[in-house]
């Protein structure tokens, strides 16, 4: 029968193999938050962007289906647009961004009117998030085609 000897033969490990442990994720973890971050943020501008676009091509379809002119208003907040009839003063849908992003108009002016049978004029909208990240929206005034793309050098 074996003698059980403390030392050599003890499983398990020392309080100082745990915080060394413990140290090398601290070190990672704090080396791979801001990336994270940076991702985080990334989605969030693609996904506002995204929202931006979907309320404009609603925009144009409401103002076919319904044969009445609509429009989106880039609100002076800059953190948001509304949708709405050409008539009305109440929004139909009213998309927001986060606190961190903000909006711009940069071609055709900060409200888009469709008409009746789908037209408006060329605009381009940028969404723009911390770190100064940008997405560009574009409308095609003709085709009503509602592109989100990164902007051109």
């Amino acid at each position: 029968m074996r003698k059980h000897r403390p030392g050599r033969d003890a499983r398990g490990v020392t309080l100082l193999e745990l915080v060394v442990v413990l140290a090398v994720l601290a070190a990672m973890t704090a080396f791979a938050l801001p990336s994270i971050r940076r991702g985080s943020d990334s989605l969030q501008l693609r996904a506002g962007a995204g929202r931006v676009a979907s309320l404009l091509r609603e925009a144009r379809l409401q103002a076919v289906m319904h044969r009445r002119s609509t429009r989106v208003v880039l609100e002076s907040s800059h953190r948001a647009a509304a949708l709405a009839w050409d008539e009305t003063d109440g929004p139909l849908r009213r998309v927001e961004l986060p606190e961190r992003f903000r909006m711009e108009a940069t071609m055709g002016g900060e409200t888009l009117t469709f008409s009746p049978r789908g037209f408006v004029r060329d605009a381009r909208w940028a969404v723009e998030g911390p770190g100064g990240r940008r997405l560009v929206i574009t409308v095609n005034g003709v085709t009503g085609r509602v592109a989100v793309a990164a902007p051109v050098p």
